[in-house]
């Protein structure tokens, strides 16, 4: 059932969506990074969620500024921690 929810959340997501998440937290995103992230998200989410993060982290280590992902980094293991009972 959450599957299916968040399935139809991120597919609803839009490239402003990550700008404005990014900015609500202090991170000012470039382009290609907001574009990385973005298809990322959409393309990997379940391995994020369901699954194991570190490859995608690793990955996404290569496409980010340090700052980025160190705030990235964070961020996903705040709400993966807020979530985790309902996941």
């Amino acid at each position: 059932m959450i599957e299916k929810l968040i399935k139809k959340y991120v597919d609803a997501m839009n490239i402003e969506d990550i700008y404005h998440f990014a900015e609500q937290n202090g991170v000012h995103l470039t382009n290609t990074e907001c574009n990385y992230l973005y298809h990322t998200i959409q393309t990997k989410w379940e391995n994020v969620v369901f699954g194991n993060p570190e490859p995608i982290l690793k990955d996404a280590k290569l496409h980010l500024n340090p700052t980025t992902y160190k705030k990235a980094e964070e961020l996903l293991y705040f709400y993966l921690d807020k979530y985790k009972r309902y996941l």
